[in-house]
């Protein structure tokens, strides 16, 4: 079997590719938080806090109740 080159690669292949890039770039920022999920959401919170800009609530709706 040949060695897959660029030009060779088949669809699955540039699939893994992407794959490693993405899981690289998940490890790096997981690392840069210490690892800590707590800290990256709060920064992400504070970010988008920052930011100005609407953002999604996926809190369940829950129905005004009438009195």
């Amino acid at each position: 079997m040949k060695p897959k080159t660029p030009q060779t690669q088949s669809a699955s292949g540039a699939a893994d590719d992407v794959l490693r890039k993405v899981w690289r770039i998940k490890d790096e920022l997981s690392a840069s938080y210490g690892h800590d999920l707590n800290r990256l959401f709060a920064e992400a919170r504070e970010h988008q806090r920052k930011s100005g800009r609407p953002s999604v609530n996926l809190q369940p709706h829950r129905p005004a109740v009438k009195r």
